[in-house]
């Protein structure tokens, strides 16, 4: 009997552990995005397919519609997103390699609820075109951005 009262306080344990690690990892990717610098914030630039069928996973948050290519938009990340107040404005991208482009915020790259897939607190989720316009390669996956309002 002490065996099974043994292994079932284990088994709580082990979820509970598992439970507080899962998230404490959620919570690292939070809301509080890096404070914006006027002049430009380091973030990360990642790909993104807002078109219909693509891994937006939906229409965007800010008009509810697909903004396929080659249109130049971008989802930003919860905190930087600020609950939609930059739906529609502009944004200036620059990459490491000194080409700049423009594109519109359409989406919200979700920082917070989508755990353990959610995004990272520091990102600008791109539109192909975007990457182009930079000459960046969309195989990377990831990449070193400076962006601010255009």
């Amino acid at each position: 009997m002490e065996n099974i009262v043994a292994f079932i306080i284990l088994f709580c344990l082990m979820n509970l552990t598992t439970f507080l690690t899962h998230a404490a990892s959620c919570r690292s990717n939070g809301a509080h995005s890096p404070e914006i610098n006027p002049s430009g914030t380091p973030a990360i630039l990642t790909l993104n397919n807002f078109g219909p069928g693509g891994d937006g996973g939906g229409t965007s948050e800010c008009d509810g519609k697909f903004h396929p290519l080659p249109q130049r938009v971008v989802a930003l990340s919860t905190g930087w997103y600020s609950n939609g107040s930059r739906c529609g404005r502009m944004i200036r991208i620059k990459a490491g390699n000194g080409r700049s482009t423009v594109a519109k915020v359409v989406d919200e790259c979700d920082s917070v609820n989508e755990c353990p897939r959610a995004c990272k607190n520091n990102v600008v989720d791109a539109s192909e075109t975007v990457w182009k316009d930079l000459g960046l390669n969309t195989d990377d996956g990831e990449v070193a951005v400076i962006w601010s309002m255009a």
